[in-house]
């Protein structure tokens, strides 16, 4: 599959990226129908993210229908449509059981640019659209 690998400041290519897999039984594979760019999108491509090192396929807002999901998922089924949020979540934090996401201990607002689909292909065990459960909007 491709990505839209960033390679530093102005710096972008279309890159042959990993098939996505399951690595946590929390783990929901989501084939990606629709895409947009962010704002922050184009602050990394500007260079204005320092986290953002190249090798970072970027995009962590999507809609999609679930292909796959690991074994301790529950409420999502194969061809649900979710929306993958750009807001990482625990899933398991007294926020996120309120369903304050932005405000979860083991996620939130602060590591959703670098965390929140899992995209980097220059990591060890790279994936690619997988989505962590509590990421997925059903809807």
């Amino acid at each position: 599959m491709k990505g839209l690998v960033y390679g530093g400041p102005g710096a972008r290519s279309w890159t042959e990226i990993p098939d996505p897999a399951i690595r946590d039984p929390r783990d929901a594979i989501i084939r990606v129908d629709a895409v947009t760019i962010c704002g922050t999108d184009l602050h990394i491509l500007a260079g204005d993210v320092p986290e953002v090192k190249p090798g970072r396929v970027l995009g962590h807002e999507a809609v999609g229908t679930v292909v796959e999901t690991g074994s301790g998922v529950g409420g999502l089924t194969t061809g649900d449509r979710v929306l993958a949020s750009c807001i990482s979540a625990c899933g398991i934090c007294r926020f996120c059981r309120d369903g304050a996401y932005g405000q979860c201990r083991g996620g939130g607002a602060g590591s959703w640019v670098t965390s929140s689909m899992g995209f980097s292909p220059s990591s060890p065990g790279s994936r690619s659209p997988t989505c962590p459960r509590t990421n997925c909007r059903n809807g």
